[in-house]
């Protein structure tokens, strides 16, 4: 108890004297970003671990719809975006720190599976189980010292409930990525998997979706918002490079074309954040704050470079995003996230938003796991591009990314696309195929019976 007592004291005091120091001199705030992150870090995840790993989360945090899938979406979200951090061990004083949350992680994974439990995680009731889960997989394939941690029975028990979400039929679009995310966990910790459910997924987005420089459409249409980076890009490059080792078609020719998809939406998204940190607010799932910025945050956990872009470059905007758009307007009075991006803005809330959506904003902090010596960290402050724009210091234009194609590749995507469509889509563009199919054919018969007429009469004379 005097030990965690402890750690919530150095917490605070982290938490406010970095905010002070940021509020006195950007420059030495960025300087000292690191700690800076941790502490937001802090704030935000610790509410909902401490509740979840006593049983106490519905209880303290806000009543809002949805509160039937509160439990999985805070926590799974909360620990997707804290996985790369937990699972680092770089001989620093964060260790310790890291060791205490693994132990909260622990505690409410175990809490959410226990029968009779007030927080016990939702897998039965709706469909939105089936992105929950996949969020909570998520972080666990990243931080393997999670997972060992728990004790058998729990395993066990983790595995049959996502079993269980075969039931749930994904719709055409991200959520294709949520069933595949959880098949791929289950084929890493089973050695099973439903084939079919894991690479529908994979081939609709890469060989079907994609609508080119970088970004895919949510499904068959393109729709302007922000899930190349809440879900797309990341769950999908994570995806890949787990199921790399299995022996399935095409998985490199995947990773090849990802790679240079997510390149270019890294290089579209850090220009969007503007030169006081703010960033354009568009489309749908907004109230996920900072999780706009999921797919760079993954990104540079993932390369060693980021082409035409520095890690200076990207930690200096990804401060500047989170100075600006998190502070204590955003946190209620038991420390919980508000729902809205800027504080507490309810029309903003989509029907399927529930107050564990805002957690999203966790995955901002994935560049936490890597070490401290990494070049994201020890870089130097650097201006980032629209900072650099609004002050006169433009050094090259923008490029777009154009991917050559073939017969190979318009075929695939048409078979993809097609795969895809709802059911009275497909009747129709049945009967569309069948009619052309078949005028044709009479228009080939018509044809032939006229030339074998005409060499006839030709014959004849």
């Amino acid at each position: 108890m005097i030990k965690y007592s402890i750690f919530l004291i150095r917490s605070l005091f982290l938490f406010i004297g970095v905010k002070l120091i940021f509020c006195a001199t950007p420059m030495l705030a960025q300087e000292n970003s690191r700690d800076y992150w941790l502490s937001c870090m802090e704030r935000v995840a610790y509410p909902v671990l401490i509740n979840m790993s006593n049983d106490s989360l519905k209880s303290k945090i806000r009543d809002f719809p949805n509160d039937e899938y509160l439990c999985l979406e805070a926590f799974g979200r909360t620990l997707c975006g804290l996985s790369r951090w937990l699972e680092l061990e770089d001989g620093t004083q964060e260790d310790s720190i890291r060791a205490y949350y693994r132990g909260l992680v622990v505690k409410g994974i175990i809490t959410g599976l226990r029968n009779g439990a007030s927080n016990r995680f939702n897998f039965s009731i709706g469909i939105q189980p089936l992105v929950d889960a996949a969020y909570m997989v998520q972080g666990l394939l990243r931080c393997p010292k999670v997972w060992s941690g728990l004790p058998k029975e729990t395993q066990q028990q983790f595995l049959s409930e996502l079993e269980g979400l075969r039931r749930i039929e994904p719709h055409g679009n991200n959520w294709l990525l949520f069933a595949s995310m959880i098949e791929t966990f289950l084929l890493d910790k089973t050695g099973r998997c439903d084939k079919d459910r894991l690479l529908n997924g994979i081939y609709s987005f890469v060989y079907g979706f994609y609508a080119g420089d970088g970004l895919y459409g949510d499904g068959n249409d393109f729709l302007f918002n922000y899930y190349n980076s809440f879900v797309i890009h990341p769950m999908l490059m994570d995806i890949l490079l787990s199921i790399q080792k299995y022996e399935f078609d095409n998985i490199e020719e995947c990773i090849s074309l990802e790679r240079k998809r997510y390149v270019r939406y890294v290089q579209l998204l850090e220009r969007q954040i503007m030169e006081d940190g703010s960033l354009p607010i568009y489309g749908r799932t907004v109230t996920c704050r900072l999780g706009m910025l999921n797919a760079i945050a993954e990104f540079v956990c993932l390369s060693d470079t980021v082409p035409q872009l520095s890690f200076g470059q990207i930690r200096s905007a990804m401060t500047a995003a989170l100075i600006k758009n998190l502070s204590d307007k955003d946190f209620d009075s038991n420390g919980f996230l508000k729902i809205g991006f800027h504080g507490e803005q309810l029309a903003l809330a989509e029907d399927y938003i529930s107050a564990g959506s805002s957690y999203h904003c966790t995955s901002f902090f994935l560049p936490l796991g890597l070490p401290s010596s990494h070049p994201f960290w020890t870089s130097p402050y650097e201006p980032w591009t629209a900072f650099k724009i609004y002050n006169g210091k433009v050094d090259s234009c923008d490029e777009a990314y154009i991917e050559p194609k073939s017969v190979k590749s318009v075929i695939r995507r048409l078979y993809w696309r097609y795969k895809n469509c709802g059911e009275w889509v497909k009747v129709r563009l049945t009967v569309i195929f069948l009619a052309v199919a078949l005028f044709s054919i009479i228009g080939l018969l018509f044809t032939t019976g006229y030339l074998i007429k005409q060499m006839i009469c030709f014959l004849k004379r």
